[in-house]
């Protein structure tokens, strides 16, 4: 990671200066501000008998509280002292606090294509996720009618390693600003971003618009004040993350407003802070809103764009227990305002129950893994009774099929042990006789349609039941056909083909689909003998419809694709030939290999396109050529010369003209071709793959290649 410049006093300083001049000054503030310390009190006897060992214990016990409260009351006094500074210091205060400049050179502050890429969201999310979740125990309405602050809090830097956590890494406080600024993770509709680090309104303030300069203004302080801590104070603190659940009882503004005002405490104290209202995750609890803040204990001030100030001595009194319960209270008081502004009678108090005098709740929380695992069985549950059903409705069906085939034995049975002998033999022999016509009889609904459906397979028959209209086969799926047999798969010239159809232009619908006049049209001709049938209908089935139209729109969307493709190879291919004929260039090294200046501009995609390769050798043989005709130039206006001038004063030219480079100058490349190409659908080969990802690095200018042309020269 880059450094940027640490200036005390006007002077620049090294490293171990800089560590040196802050801790002196540090040491000098502190002592300045501490309190002489009475005598300790003197040891008392060791204990002789029991009744002596339990008045020692109960003793040592009481000194033992009273050494908490009292060192409770010091950390307190401390802490109130140093806000009463850091808030009603006087300028002049200010001023004799040391202070340090840090500032990045131009060209060399952060520069950012997004404010939070997808690798770095991959690496951040299992360690960020799992504190958020640590911290978004929901608090309940005690006895006393107050809720709890739930706030958890952080602390990073280059120190001791906690329990359970990882050792600090270089550019840590600047991923997880990013992390935390990112756009899909913040609540809709309301100001989600605070900081006091960067100028919102002045002469070097930057438009809202331009979020990612904003954020890399905010990239850069932390990595300043990143080095500055690794180098003044190796073993220290460098940030802070606090994780406050936010009241679900309030409007989006109203959390808006409680999350100003809290940082708004950050600011008084010249605190650097960066804050985001983030909203639940879709796995979680919907009442899960709260906020990310990062904070240091270092007071700043701004000088301007990418530069800032450090004072000497750092507010390390945040960072133990009664700071973090000025922070809890500071929030509460946020809170209890926003939720009065609304007139909502819910209070909260940073103070924890047990100061308070309230006794538990005694409500145990399921946690996230809990929860989450008895989500994951009701949905196991849901889906166990979806299959059951379905499988009861399968049996259900199966049965009916049985009683409508064993009804159709029976009355063909029946019929046939009505009819005389002698109209059975004339039957046989071609000579039809006339019937009596059977009384019609009350029959079942099931028997009814089989016999309205004469010679049908019955489980062609039941799916014909399932979807009594063809042209509506929504939801028709493979189960549907787990039934079938091969009579049913004779008999079936709908069903069947309409959905084989289906997964085949789902799967891969060129050469089976022409456009005509914008709208898709089948191919008669490419299609199979079992699928024309279809064509001819008055109409297709909506599945087969819905497929036929997204195939359309992928053809579609390829040829377009192709297309433009074909434009920006033809415009490159101008651009390189009409800036190959300007003048000759050297381009390649002894073995024919290009020089390693020129690859990141002739590109193998470029090379291969058409005219390209000789237009680069044409022009490096014309390089050569004119290098060759003013060497001969020069030798002899050499050999003309030598007439005039002594031995020495030859061998003195000879000299001189060997160690004078002769030839063209080589021409720097020119910038590249700068294309702007909207997103397109993903590319189908493995070329167009290629030429896509040469055009992005052509457009920003970040194409590495590799060769042998460096070994060449």
């Amino acid at each position: 990671m880059k450094r940027p410049s640490f200036t005390i006093d006007g002077r620049t300083v090294t490293a171990d200066e800089l560590q040196t001049l802050v801790s002196a000054a540090s040491r000098d503030w502190l002592r300045s501000q501490r309190k002489p310390k009475g005598p300790a009190p003197k040891r008392a006897h060791r204990a002789r008998t029991p009744e002596q060992r339990e008045a020692k214990a109960l003793a040592t016990a009481t000194a033992k509280k009273r050494r908490k409260d009292e060192r409770e009351a010091h950390e307190l006094d401390r802490l109130l002292a140093r806000i009463g500074y850091l808030s009603r210091r006087s300028a002049r205060e200010a001023e004799a606090m040391q202070r340090t400049l840090a500032r990045w050179m131009p060209g060399a502050e952060p520069k950012l294509q997004s404010i939070c890429p997808r690798s770095l969201y991959s690496r951040l999310y299992p360690e960020i996720s799992a504190r958020t979740a640590q911290a978004m125990t929901r608090s309940r309405i005690a006895a006393d009618g107050f809720k709890n602050i739930v706030l958890r809090k952080i602390m990073r830097g280059y120190g001791g390693r906690g329990q359970n956590t990882r050792r600090y890494r270089a550019g840590e406080a600047a991923d997880l600003v990013r992390y935390i600024l990112r756009e899909l993770g913040l609540e809709e509709g309301v100001i989600a971003r605070f900081t006091n680090i960067i100028e919102v309104d002045g002469e070097h303030s930057l438009p809202e618009a331009d979020i990612e300069r904003r954020v890399a203004q905010l990239v850069a302080f932390w990595n300043a004040l990143e080095a500055f801590e690794a180098e003044a104070e190796p073993g220290g603190n460098v940030y802070s993350h606090l994780i406050l659940a936010m009241p679900h009882e309030l409007s989006p503004e109203g959390r808006e407003r409680a999350l100003e005002d809290f940082c708004a405490n950050l600011d008084e104290l010249h605190l650097p802070f960066t804050a985001a209202l983030h909203k639940p995750d879709p796995q979680g609890d919907v009442r899960n809103f709260h906020a990310h803040i990062m904070m240091a204990t270092r007071p700043f001030a701004v000088e301007g764009p990418f530069a800032w100030t450090f004072e000497a001595a750092k507010a390390t009194e945040f960072n133990l227990a009664p700071g973090i319960g000025w922070l809890r209270e500071r929030a509460a008081d946020a809170f209890n305002a926003a939720l009065e502004e609304e007139q909502n009678p819910l209070r909260y108090s940073g103070l924890s129950q047990a100061r308070r005098g309230v006794p538990s709740t005694g409500e145990a929380h399921d946690g996230p893994v809990g929860t989450a695992r008895k989500r994951k069985e009701q949905e196991d549950g849901a889906e166990r009774d979806r299959l059951m059903r379905g499988l009861a409705a399968h049996v259900v069906r199966a049965a009916e099929r049985q009683a409508s085939l064993g009804a159709q034995i029976e009355n063909a049975t029946a019929t046939r042990a009505q009819v005389p002998p002698g109209q059975a033999e004339a039957e046989v022999e071609g000579q039809p006789q006339p019937q009596p016509q059977p009384q019609p009889q009350p029959q079942p609904q099931s028997q009814s349609r089989s016999r309205s459906q004469p010679g049908l397979p019955p489980a062609l028959v039941a799916l014909r039941e399932r979807f009594p209209d063809p042209l509506r086969l929504r939801g028709l799926s493979a189960l549907h056909f787990a039934d079938f047999t091969a009579a049913d798969t004779a008999a079936d010239r709908w069903y069947s083909p309409a959905f084989d159809l289906m997964v085949v232009l789902q799967r891969d619908g060129v050469g089976l689909i022409r456009d005509r006049d914008g709208q898709p049209e089948l191919v008669e001709e490419k299609l199979k003998p079992q699928y024309r049938h279809l064509i001819h209908a008055p109409a297709l089935p909506d599945i087969v419809q819905e497929a036929l139209t997204e195939a359309h729109r992928r053809i579609v969307a390829e040829h377009d694709r192709q297309k433009r493709i074909a434009r920006e190879k033809e415009a490159i291919r101008q651009q390189r030939l009409a800036q190959l004929q300007k003048q000759p260039i050297i381009l390649f090294d002894g073995r024919l290999n290009l020089l390693p200046e020129f690859r990141a501009f002739f590109p193998p995609e470029v090379v291969v396109l058409d005219g390209v390769r000789e237009a680069m050798l044409a022009c490096h043989t014309a390089a050569l050529r004119l290098e060759d005709r003013l060497l001969d130039e020069q030798r002899s206006s050499r050999r003309s010369s030598r007439f005039d001038q002594g031995p020495a004063d030859e061998r003195a030219e000879e000299t001189a003209a060997a160690s004078t480079p002769v030839g063209p100058v080589v021409a720097e490349p020119q910038a590249p071709l700068q294309l702007a190409a909207a997103p397109l659908s993903a590319p189908q080969t493995k070329a167009d793959e290629d030429w896509d990802l040469m055009i992005r690095g052509i457009a920003s200018g970040k194409i590495r290649t590799s060769g042998r042309g460096e070994q060449g020269r």
